[in-house]
């Protein structure tokens, strides 16, 4: 695992758009597998965010939405795609932060894997530029829905000092609450969504 300060649950117990914007240039790692500087995240706000899972209540699909701080919420997108999101503020309040993309650091072998790619000509940002590649490439499953960041579930997330330059900007490839500035990343990263391009997106 890389050098870092392990982030406690106090970090995300705040508004998950405070959380979003300081997760840029943290690091997101599962141990014996890998990761990266986090590039590319989406705040989803319990009030007045129609795309948040929470909008409706309590269901079985989003109950680890509503948990801890510091809790681990995944989901299938379109039956395929596992995607992670952290929970943020505070118990039963469905706030969170979605992990659309890191930069790699490491051995790439195990995401390379993971994602059935050849390290031959490899392009890292193709590992983990987009939400279900960040799922993909970390090996995440529904198993991990509902466990905490650390070593219950052998996910981290690290601070080493890394201050990037972070951006804001409005969330992609969503039909809801396309207005709200709740994506963040950092600037002058390759390892970011590539502006202007509207896709049916593999996360919500």
């Amino acid at each position: 695992m890389p050098p870092g300060r392990s982030l406690e649950p106090s970090f995300f117990a705040r508004s998950s758009d405070v959380v979003a914007a300081e997760l840029i240039g943290k690091i997101l790692w599962r141990d014996g597998v890998g990761g990266g500087r986090l590039t590319e995240v989406e705040a989803y706000l319990p009030v007045d965010d129609p795309a948040c899972h929470g909008a409706c209540g309590v269901t079985g699909r989003n109950r680890a939405l509503f948990g801890r701080p510091g809790t681990i919420y995944v989901y299938l997108s379109y039956g395929v795609h596992v995607l992670l999101n952290l929970v943020c503020d505070r118990e039963s309040v469905a706030s969170a932060v979605l992990v659309r993309a890191f930069e790699p650091m490491g051995p790439l072998d195990v995401l390379a894997r993971n994602r059935r790619l050849s390290l031959q000509g490899l392009d890292s940002r193709d590992l983990s530029r987009g939400p279900g590649r960040v799922g993909r490439a970390l090996g995440l499953d529904l198993r991990f829905d509902g466990l905490p960041l650390g070593e219950p579930s052998g996910l981290h997330v690290l601070d080493d000092g890394a201050t990037p330059v972070v951006k804001r900007a409005s969330r992609v490839g969503i039909s809801k609450g396309t207005d709200l500035q709740l994506r963040f990343f950092m600037e002058g990263s390759s390892y970011v969504s590539r502006a202007g391009k509207r896709r049916r997106r593999d996360s919500r």
